[in-house]
């Protein structure tokens, strides 16, 4: 597929103060060895393409409004998970703490509290369906502290039970909150039934789903209890007893009848988890209660979200309002200096200028007045170890959606101003910076889509820097999920794909492959892809490897199969274009995806190939073709060194590569490659032995 000359790039705008501008150069074209080249340097550093996925989440759910925090309690911060080792994989989890124990105490039985309490009892594993809000958490919390020994611990939301390994595990009761449809769709019943067997006395896990959830296989069924939620009147005195100490107290502010009538009002349709929190409320508010709690209510939702954003004390309180809605997440310093880039793009023109206040308005002043708060956040660097810190976040999570959305829709002529300060941010150095803009761009152009499109989406489409590129696929994205408007994103991306399109708008296609996909699976994507496979576009090119990668690291490797086999196809048919662009895919996942162990960080292919055998031919079949390679043979070498010393310390990872590289010793040329590349590995003594060792094993005659 060939593409015309660009005509046209993205215009620069004047950088910020804060210099945080980025990608206004214009790149030198790549060929496919300089290309190869850069991937290969990724080993080193590895990790890139799961740290942007993993922002990208975040950046999501800030601005989703319905943000759910695993382990977020009422009235409580966020949890730290720490990590144990168990069965040679890292476990993410907590111990559910003193103030989430103290919930239980307030717990109110469901309709099915004793089917469910009699198949708990039975069983190892479990699965508690419900509607969203129904009480699934609380119902398993209470299971697991009267059926298993504690403490009871919550596991991280992305843990994938497909690949979890009870050895080493604490006995204890383990609860995996809400698991996503893409996690559903990977396990299986041979997975359930495997940890049911593994399990002992001393274990039980409780999984809990929503009812919009389904499995792949209707053997699940066997696994599953469906629940029904208690009464939400009951709940919210239940736990206003308990916040106030006294269930009579309770009974006589909810015997009132404004109050208990205003109450009854707001959980008519309502969930036990809204019922909580109205008990917080309640409980909180001054008399008279119930013009107090009405009025509280009226402001979260949004009635009177005019009058708080105006009452704000000053500019740089209303900018950071707004920087804290798109970049909240982020640490407090990263945040506040982007705020106060937007305060100087709104003061006026002819303001006078304004005299030094380094001791203004205190941070926790405006933190106070904003709602928002510090969360502690303990960072993984790249190169080993943590940075601890605090970002920034509104306490409610809804808020976020509701600030942008609010300057958006009231202030005409802060339109303009917003978007330049979101092509500014899509600069910034900093990776998670430039995804928090494409959402905030996303989310923007869900509500005035040719406008936010011509605006900022197209001339980032069309930069010469590939991150602006990713920034405005990504805004995509978000667009692409409201349902009025996925057909008509999918549509200019197709149109953005066709021949006769910019190079660079080919490119940002291809970063847009996910608005290809749909609920059904990737194939319509990989189909995408494919048609584009064979451009000789260096930024097409560069833009199919990132994406491949990508399809490979997405929700957890759901869709890593798909991606192998059309790399696989790629480099096994006759067209040298689709060879070339498949061996520098290959190169890159090799390099960059990354899966967590004990002793470091394991190649993600590796750990797939070792995972399963089907995908290890596959996998072992493209080692081959790089190694034999006349262009890339040398990068392949600086990965597979990297891979080795990545897995050197752990030696069933070491013997895992071991077995991978006889695999792909399908000739003697490849087994001498290997075992020559192999005997240089002076700094991964342990891979180097295993990988000889399995090599010679294999090349010996029978």
């Amino acid at each position: 597929m060939t593409a015309t000359p660009d005509a046209e790039a993205a215009e620069p705008e004047a950088g910020p103060p804060d210099a945080v501008a980025h990608g206004q150069e214009e790149p030198a074209q790549k060929d496919a060895r300089t290309l190869g080249r850069e991937f290969s340097n990724r080993a080193a550093q590895p990790g890139g393409t799961g740290e942007r996925l993993s922002a990208e989440r975040d950046a999501r759910s800030n601005l989703a409004g319905a943000r759910v925090v695993a382990g977020k309690v009422v009235g409580g911060d966020e949890i730290t998970y720490i990590t144990v080792s168990a069965g040679g994989t890292q476990l993410r989890l907590f111990a559910l703490p003193a103030e989430n124990l103290q919930l239980d105490a307030a717990f109110v039985e469901p309709p099915d509290f004793g089917r469910a309490e009699a198949e708990a009892r039975s069983r190892r594993v479990l699965i508690l369906r419900g509607s969203a809000g129904s009480g699934r958490f609380a119902l398993s919390r209470r299971l697991l502290l009267g059926l298993a020994p504690e403490p009871v611990r919550q596991l991280h939301p992305e843990t994938d039970l497909s690949l979890l390994a009870v050895t080493g595990l604490e006995p204890g009761g383990y609860l995996l909150a809400d698991l996503t449809p893409q996690q559903a769709a990977r396990l299986h019943a041979f997975d359930v039934d495997r940890l049911t067997a593994e399990l002992t006395g001393d274990h039980k896990l409780i999984v809990t789903i929503t009812d919009e959830v389904r499995f792949s296989e209707p053997e699940m069924e066997r696994y599953i209890v469906d629940v029904r939620p208690p009464a939400p009147f009951e709940v919210l005195q239940a736990h206003l007893g308990r916040i106030l100490g006294s269930a009579d107290r309770a009974a006589l502010i909810l015997g009132d009848d404004d109050v208990g009538g205003l109450c009854r009002e707001q959980l008519r349709n309502g969930t036990p988890s809204q019922a909580v929190q109205l008990a917080e409320l309640v409980a909180q508010a001054p008399d008279p209660i119930a013009v107090t709690v009405r009025r509280h209510l009226d402001v979260n939702a949004g009635a009177d979200l005019e009058a708080w954003f105006a009452a704000l004390p000053d500019l740089e309180t209303q900018s950071l309002a707004v920087g804290i809605a798109v970049l909240g997440g982020e640490p407090y310093e990263l945040v506040a200096s982007a705020s106060a880039a937007l305060t100087r793009r709104l003061e006026p023109p002819d303001q006078p200028p304004r005299l030094p206040r380094p001791f203004g308005a205190t941070r926790g002043a405006r933190l106070r007045a904003l709602n928002a708060h510090l969360v502690p956040s303990d960072t993984v660097a790249r190169h080993g170890g943590t940075a601890p810190g605090e970002v920034v976040r509104y306490q409610d999570p809804a808020r976020s959606q509701q600030v942008l959305l609010h300057v958006w829709n009231e202030y005409d002529e802060m339109r303009p101003e917003l978007l330049a300060w979101l092509r500014l941010c899509a600069r910034s150095e900093v990776p998670a910076v430039r995804i928090r803009a494409a959402v905030a761009a996303g989310l923007l152009a869900a509500r005035a889509f040719d406008h936010v499109r011509s605006a900022i989406i197209l001339p980032w489409a069309r930069a010469a820097a590939p991150e602006l590129r990713d920034v405005a696929a990504a805004a995509l994205g978000v667009a692409a999920d409201s349902p009025e408007l996925g057909e008509a994103v999918r549509s200019l991306v197709s149109a953005w794909s066709a021949d006769g399109s910019t190079a660079r708008l080919q490119a940002t296609a291809v970063r847009a492959w996910r608005v290809k996909a749909g609920p059904e699976g990737c194939a319509r994507a990989v189909e995408f892809l494919d048609a584009l496979g064979d451009s000789q576009e260096p930024v097409v090119i560069e833009a199919l490897c990132e994406s491949i990668a990508e399809m490979v690291e997405l929700d957890g490797s759901a869709f890593a199969s798909e991606a192998i086999a059309l790399l696989g196809t790629w480099m096994s048919g006759r067209n040298p274009d689709r060879q070339v662009t498949a061996r520098l895919a290959f190169l890159l996942a090799a390099a960059d995806l990354v899966r967590e162990l004990p002793g470091g960080a394991m190649p993600a292919l590796l750990g797939i190939a070792d995972h399963d055998p089907r995908q290890a031919r596959a996998i072992a079949g493209l080692w081959s073709a790089v190694l034999n390679s006349a262009d890339m043979h040398q990068v392949a070498k600086d990965v597979l060194a990297e891979w080795a010393r990545s897995v050197d310390r752990n030696l069933e990872a070491a013997n895992a590569l071991g077995r991978l590289m006889a695999a792909a010793a399908t000739t003697p040329r490849t087994g001498r490659i290997i075992a020559l590349a192999a005997s240089g590995w002076a700094h991964a003594p342990r891979s180097r032995a295993a990988v000889l060792n399995a090599v010679h094993s294999e090349r010996s005659p029978r």
